[in-house]
């Protein structure tokens, strides 16, 4: 199997002045008429149940979904390498009187694709009417010289909801790279023709090199739960 050389740049995750204006005011106005209690995170893939401590009133809850899983690069090294997985988007809300208990569910990241094999679709996070935002997987070929990456989606819910980074196209000996997500860039490939996983929770996985290469699993989502007084 060959080596891919070089690797395309996957979509950044901005935000507009708006949004940043609107999340700061905000966070002010939590932090200054609240008490801070305690911050619960949920890190891994999966489900349950936040219950509401008797002394939490309001609560700040912050998310991101799962990234798409990189395609399988070309067994043929004259076709595409494979494209990055999508980035998952990022919601916060804020509740300032909280409800008992939350059900919530923490994506997860999607799957690689082996050899000329799509990746797939990472998965929803969903809490407190947040929903949406995964990533998709980044394509494959076995007959083409361009593949595209996964597509990045907004959440709902939210009183911010911020898509994610698409996935990087790719290319002859050019793999794409992962979708970033707002807690960084997605995966970059290993001097080898898999591609790799990114530590940045909801960030997508890397495209696999040609000469069969598989591509990079898609990193898991995130929540967050600031508890206030």
């Amino acid at each position: 199997m060959s080596t891919s050389r070089t690797r395309e740049k996957a979509d950044k995750v901005t935000f507009t002045q708006t949004e940043v204006t609107s999340a700061i005011t905000a966070g002010d106005a939590v932090a200054g008429a609240r008490k801070l209690l305690r911050i619960t995170r949920y890190t891994s893939a999966g489900s349950g149940t936040w219950t509401k401590p008797s002394d939490t009133v309001s609560v700040l809850i912050k998310t991101v979904a799962g990234g798409g899983g990189g395609g399988g690069g070309s067994n043929d090294s004259d076709e595409a390498c494979g494209g990055g997985g999508g980035g998952g988007g990022y919601a916060e809300k804020f509740i300032a009187a909280a409800a008992s208990s939350y059900a919530y569910v923490v994506g997860a990241g999607g799957s690689n694709g082996a050899a000329q094999a799509s990746g797939s679709s990472g998965s929803a996070t969903t809490i407190a009417g947040i929903a949406g935002g995964a990533g998709s997987g980044g394509s494959a070929t076995g007959s083409s010289a361009f593949v595209n990456g996964g597509s990045a989606t907004t959440p709902t819910g939210g009183d911010l909801n911020v898509y994610g980074g698409g996935g990087g196209s790719g290319y002859i000996k050019v793999a794409g790279l992962g979708g970033s997500s707002i807690f960084g860039n997605g995966a970059e490939a290993k001097p080898g023709n898999h591609g790799s996983s990114s530590n940045a929770y909801g960030a997508g996985g890397t495209g696999g090199g040609t000469g069969g290469g598989n591509g990079g699993s898609g990193r898991s989502g995130y929540i967050e739960i600031q508890e206030y007084s």
